[in-house]
């Protein structure tokens, strides 16, 4: 099969176009898939590099994001899905552990996910647990698909889930104009939460305030917590930031006191210099960490899509084969929406 591998870690040199990967082959409890589409995410660039602290074996085949059709079923598993259109979550849990065992599967502590511990979706095929197939309803197309499990599930994850907004609350995004970042726009405009997000050109604040976000501010060119400052004198009450220790430092300096700050990303690095743990506690924050979300929230995302109510804003589609340019336009932030890649 066609497949994208990294035979070693680095840049994206590393990244190779192959036509001879073995087709995988399903087992108990398993489908085989022939991919549409898969979505290119920052955590793609993070394991081409390497990820920290996670061994990932190599030659890897990358991609979180997976929807296509399933061709085939493992020998106990119903027929009734072959033939259909699905999208994968992305998550594996072992059922076992103490986090499964009390109902949270999704923070199991043998996970395992697609593109990362497993082989993903840059490839022709991929086999996958039955259980992790979502049916696909028609309104769907696949390359809008390819933008829900992981920017659209870690969206609803954080902003329903993890961060409790709530309307009349106020949200505010880095990088608003991303895959994750506009739908969290519509996400939070839903619950009926004041938006306020970031991005650096004019193109994509027009685009993020026709998704619903009340005030957009050109991160190069506006003094951002100034600015947000003057708009919320108290601060604001959640705070989604994927970008690192560029802008961790600004995100404490504009949450309100009692807020929350909820981290998704490292694309700036894994460090923040000269934390201040005592104003942590001094003025009440809430930091945390998340990933991904619950099956539930997989469904939720998948009926938000298929009613409309939720729009994935696709940037751009590449061939399969021009996997490493893609990948150079999410770094170089060229693009506006989700970048996809069309595998058949």
């Amino acid at each position: 099969m066609k497949a994208i591998t990294i035979p070693r870690h680095g840049e994206r040199d590393v990244l190779t176009y192959t036509s001879d990967q073995p087709t995988p082959v399903p087992v108990s409890g398993e489908v085989l898939i022939q991919i549409a589409c898969t979505g290119i995410n920052h955590v793609d660039l993070v394991v081409r590099r390497g990820y920290p602290s996670i061994p990932i074996p190599l030659p890897h085949i990358p991609g979180g994001d997976i929807t296509g059709t399933v061709l085939e079923a493992g020998p106990d598993v119903s027929r009734d899905l072959i033939g259909k259109r699905v999208v994968v979550y992305p998550l594996i849990a072992c059922g076992k552990c103490q986090l499964c065992r009390e109902g949270r599967p999704n923070l199991c502590l043998g996970w395992k996910y697609f593109g990362l511990h497993l082989k993903g979706g840059y490839a022709e095929y991929c086999t996958v647990p039955a259980g992790n197939c979502f049916v696909l309803p028609d309104s769907i197309s696949f390359d809008s698909a390819a933008g829900l499990p992981i920017a659209g599930l870690t969206a609803l994850h954080a902003l329903k889930g993890v961060g409790g907004l709530s309307a009349g609350q106020t949200f505010f995004i880095w990088g608003g104009a991303g895959g994750l970042g506009t739908i969290a726009i519509q996400i939070a405009k839903r619950l009926g939460a004041t938006v306020i997000a970031t991005a650096g050109s004019d193109d994509r604040l027009a685009l993020m305030t026709s998704l619903g976000a009340d005030h957009v501010f050109n991160r190069k060119r506006d003094d951002v917590p100034a600015e947000v400052m003057k708009l919320c004198p108290a601060g604001v009450d959640l705070i989604i930031d994927y970008v690192g220790p560029e802008t961790f430092p600004k995100s404490f300096q504009m949450v309100k006191k009692g807020g929350r700050i909820l981290l998704c990303g490292i694309i700036t690095g894994r460090e923040v210099p000269n934390f201040s743990l005592h104003m942590t506690y001094l003025r009440h924050l809430s930091i945390q960490g998340l990933y991904l979300g619950t099956k539930v929230e997989m469904q939720e995302i998948i009926d938000l899509a298929a009613s409309g109510a939720v729009k994935v804003q696709v940037g751009a589609e590449l061939p399969l084969a021009e996997a490493a340019r893609a990948q150079q336009m999410l770094e170089e932030g060229a693009v506006a929406g989700k970048i996809v890649l069309r595998v058949a």
